[in-house]
Order: structure tokens, then C-alpha cells, then sequence
């Protein structure tokens, strides 16, 4: 901060980003929430809205760790006597399954691993970019996991995403099976689907899969999808498993 005021006072330019609010969004099971850590250089107030508003000087002040525990857009502002930064934005979206303990019944790839496998229920959306943390890997196994809703609830869907970058050996999903269950041992499929090969036509970006049916209650779900184990002659990796960029599964 002594450096700043010496630029300021020189009238050298210098990245004004370091101004800026961070924000760490953390799953907590336990709780079923959303944790918000945020900060800033100068331990500077940080005003925040929930509601997509644009956060003011008149907004709450965020006081450690900002709990969340159903969708919402946070807006979030530090607030200086030499001005405001800028606003930091994420949308965060709530279903059944999001905040819910989930295990992995096949590994993660260790590559793209990131934050494991509470990714794929963490409220947050990833973008075309499966770099950025948002999105786990698989890759010569399924995606299989369980998540437990924490209590029997009526369901009748569950939403997800693939990134596909063909480039890359990234693929889209081939077949999708889910499970349910209440008590955590007995499970009965009420979904299964399969999905056509990918074509070298085919666009890059995300693919949105969401499976529908008759309505059921449950407490466990096992989701089940199937990547890529041999991609085609056209492409260069032709022969090999191609890798399952998956995130943000949604059960309502």
C-alpha cells in the first residue's frame, strides 16, 4: 500500500485490479451452503447484494464468511475514500442436490481433479473454458457418483454439463443412467440414455443434458455417464479414450 501512495503521488499508472475484491467459494456439505470467503489488500469494507443489484455504500457489509443456502446473484464492492472498486459478480444457483454430500464411486482424473468432486455440486457454473477449476475429468472410467439430498424428496430430473473441446480429446457424453434410492443400498434405475457418437462437424463448447422422468422419491441418487472410451477415425487421437469434462449437476 506504501508503494500506491508513492505511484499515486508520482502519477505513475499501475494495475488497479490489486484493488479489487477476491472472493473463494467453498461447498460446505455439513451445512448445506454456499461459504463466501472474501477480501481485499486493505482489508478494505466490502458491500455486497444477493439479490444481482448493484452493491452500494448503503449494502450489507460482508463480516468474515457470507453464508448462501438458495440462488441468488452475489454482487460484491470494496469501498474506499479514494473510490469504489470494481463489482466482482457470480450467480449461484440452488436445486435439490446442490451443498449435498457426494462420493465418487470411480476416480476423478488426477489431471483435471481441481476441487474434487464437490464441484459437480457447488452451485457454480462453469464456462467454455474447462481450465478454469469449474469442470473435474474423467477419462477411461465413467462419472459415477452418489449424492445423498440429506432427506427423501420428490424428483423427476437432473441437469448437467459437459465442456467439449475436440482439440483436446474432449469429448460429449455417450450414455447417462440414474439410480435412486432411500435408504442408500437398494437402487432402482428410472433413467437411461444413450448419445450419438460426436461428429468432426460438431460444435466445441457446452452441452447442457438434462434427463426427465416420472416423478419418484428418493434420498440417494446414483448418476451415472459414460465418456468417449474409443474416439473415431476422423480424429487424430482416433483409438484412444477421449476425456469427460462434466460440472454443476442439478437434481430438482
Amino acid at each position: 500500500m506504501r508503494l500506491t501512495r508513492l505511484y499515486d503521488a508520482l502519477g505513475y499508472n499501475y494495475a488497479k485490479h490489486i484493488f479489487d475484491v477476491t472472493a473463494d467459494y467453498r461447498v460446505n456439505t455439513e451445512n448445506g451452503t454456499v461459504d463466501i470467503f472474501t477480501g481485499t489488500i486493505d482489508d478494505a469494507p466490502i458491500h455486497y447484494t444477493l439479490d444481482g443489484t448493484e452493491p452500494t455504500v448503503q449494502s450489507p457489509v460482508t463480516a468474515g464468511v457470507l453464508s448462501v443456502s438458495q440462488s441468488g446473484t452475489f454482487r460484491a464492492m470494496a469501498v474506499r475514500p479514494s473510490g469504489n472498486s470494481r463489482v466482482v459478480t457470480e450467480k449461484i444457483t440452488f436445486g435439490k442436490s446442490t451443498c449435498k454430500p457426494i462420493v465418487a464411486n470411480q476416480p476423478i482424473n488426477e489431471q483435471y481433479k481441481f476441487n474434487g468432486i464437490t464441484t459437480l455440486v457447488d452451485g457454480l457454473q462453469g464456462n467454455g473454458n474447462y481450465k478454469t477449476g469449474r469442470w473435474i475429468a474423467f477419462r477411461g472410467n465413467d462419472m459415477d457418483v452418489t449424492i445423498d439430498l440429506c432427506r427423501v424428496e420428490e424428483i423427476s430430473s437432473v441437469t448437467f454439463h459437459n465442456c467439449v473441446e475436440k482439440g483436446d480429446w474432449i469429448f460429449d457424453v455417450r450414455s447417462v443412467a440414474i439410480e435412486v434410492s432411500e435408504d442408500g443400498e437398494n437402487f432402482e434405475r428410472v433413467f437411461f440414455g444413450e448419445y450419438p457418437e460426436m461428429q468432426e462437424s460438431d460444435r466445441n463448447g457446452l452441452y447442457v443434458h438434462k434427463q426427465t422422468f416420472a416423478p419418484v422419491k428418493a434420498r440417494y441418487m446414483r448418476i451415472m455417464a459414460s465418456p468417449e472410451n474409443v474416439m473415431p477415425d476422423w480424429h487424430p487421437g482416433k483409438g484412444y479414450p477421449a476425456f469427460l469434462f462434466v460440472d454443476e449437476i442439478v437434481v430438482n
